[in-house]
């Protein structure tokens, strides 16, 4: 009789700690992406967040295109857009803090590379929240 006793308690801890568990906030996330080489490669993003809360975003030269000048933007959506001057090869663009976003808000990192007088798109890469 005392076996099932305490084979019912550790049942009933066991579903007590699953339930803990479940109710737990997600852990960080570490989300890295770059711009695909079928498209303009050139640009990564890394954002890390939980859920909908971002605490670090980044946009950098992504290495594999060389060191072309120009500069690269960290857009925020419904934030300012972070750019650094223009550099060979790109600074990254870092934002550092806690932003809370509406779920399916984006955060992109788009590169433009000097082209003569002007500037050509040099990678894009987006993570949605």
């Amino acid at each position: 009789m005392n076996d099932i006793r305490t084979v019912k308690g550790l049942f009933a801890a066991a579903v007590l700690a699953c339930g803990v568990v479940a109710l737990a906030p997600s852990a960080h996330a570490d989300h890295q992406s770059c711009s695909n080489r079928d498209d303009i490669p050139g640009v990564c993003l890394k954002v890390v967040n939980e859920g909908t809360r971002v605490t670090y975003a980044e946009a950098y030269h992504d290495g594999r295109t060389g060191a072309w000048e120009g500069h690269i933007d960290l857009h925020r959506e419904g934030r300012a857009t972070i750019q650094r001057p223009d550099r060979k090869p790109p600074q990254a663009a870092i934002w550092s803090g806690v932003d809370d976003y509406a779920p399916g808000m984006r955060i992109c990192a788009q590169g433009w590379e000097k082209a003569g007088a002007g500037w050509q798109p040099k990678g894009r890469t987006c993570f949605t929240l």
